[in-house]
């Protein structure tokens, strides 16, 4: 179902909250003249208002276009004094598995626009990111508020990132434990896991990255809003390091995890090789004797069969302690 939510934010990070947009609302031009601006939340929109309410903000095509098409990657764009990011902002389901939703932030002077998808969830609550900042760092108009959404999803995935580390921690555990059984389903779960997340961490680090200038020149307008820019950064740079850490840290214990099961194959292999020299061993002394040539050893003597029983047991016990010091049993 389509909601919108619109508040009006003063210079001090004070709000009030309105059910209608009105029109001054659209512009921005008041908020910003007093030093604050309008926040324009959309949750799950129809396409067709989307493209009218864009025209009427004063959207770049370009943007519209991008919100129509959906299903875009993180990044971070420029058109004049407009900034536009596209965030994929993940949801735990059952802490073994997240869901993806999308969340496009439109931002110039006066004016934020969020426009958000579930993603079959709950997806992801502006309102909560905007009333969890500081009220100077919402003081120092969209940009500030723009920082104070991005960090509430580097926080999303460093709460991940967290259930990641212990999965990660569990299956260290089970590669190097013989008394667990092997659970491949679940390594390659966690792989396409981490995947998701460094893909879409690693996007939006570098999308930051290359805007730091622009952001900072874009940031003198309050002198203070700068530290927090490049703090925003730095935070994407290491959560990003941080998945790119784990994906490395996976593959090392998918790398053990193929190797400790070669190895168990190459010894079931070498065990059933030894068994099958063992029963070889009776069974050709048997298949020649029971040829029924006439000038085979100890033929011709009663007891000639318990020296070739004897010679068998010889044959089978030095075969066994031969096998035995190369570790094939």
């Amino acid at each position: 179902m389509s909601t919108v939510r619109v508040r009006r934010y003063s210079a001090d990070g004070a709000f009030y909250e309105s059910d209608e947009i009105a029109p001054e609302d659209l512009r921005g031009d008041s908020a910003e003249a007093e030093g604050g601006f309008v926040w324009i939340g959309l949750t799950d929109p129809d396409p067709a208002p989307v493209e009218s309410f864009g025209v009427a903000v004063g959207l770049h095509p370009l943007i519209r276009d991008d919100i129509a098409g959906a299903r875009q990657q993180p990044k971070v764009q420029w058109f004049d004094d407009q900034l536009f990011i596209v965030l994929r902002v993940p949801h735990s389901v059952d802490g073994e598995s997240e869901t993806m939703s999308e969340l496009y932030v439109f931002a110039r002077p006066g004016i934020l626009i969020t426009i958000g998808s579930r993603g079959g969830g709950e997806g992801f609550d502006v309102a909560g990111a905007l009333d969890g900042a500081y009220p100077t760092v919402l003081g120092l108009g969209t940009l500030g508020a723009v920082h104070a959404i991005v960090a509430r999803v580097v926080r999303a995935y460093l709460a991940v990132a967290r259930d990641i580390e212990e999965d990660l921690g569990e299956l260290e555990d089970q590669v190097f434990d013989e008394t667990q059984q092997d659970d491949t389903l679940r390594i390659y779960r966690l792989r396409r896991r981490i995947g998701r997340v460094d893909r879409a961490v690693t996007t939006l680090a570098v999308a930051f990255e290359n805007s730091r200038d622009k952001l900072v020149d874009y940031s003198r307008v309050h002198p203070g809003l700068a530290p927090y820019v490049i703090d925003l950064i730095e935070d994407l740079a290491g959560a990003a390091r941080l998945a790119n850490d784990q994906r490395s840290a996976l593959d090392g214990v998918i790398s053990s995890h193929e190797n400790a099961v070669a190895s168990e194959q190459n010894s079931d292999s070498r065990t059933i090789s030894a068994f099958a020299a063992l029963l070889a061993i009776p069974a050709v002394v048997a298949g020649l004797y029971g040829m029924n040539f006439t000038d085979l050893p100890v033929t011709g003597w009663r007891y000639g069969w318990v020296v070739i029983i004897a010679f068998i047991a010889c044959l089978e016990l030095w075969a066994y302690i031969a096998l035995k010091r190369r570790h094939w049993f």
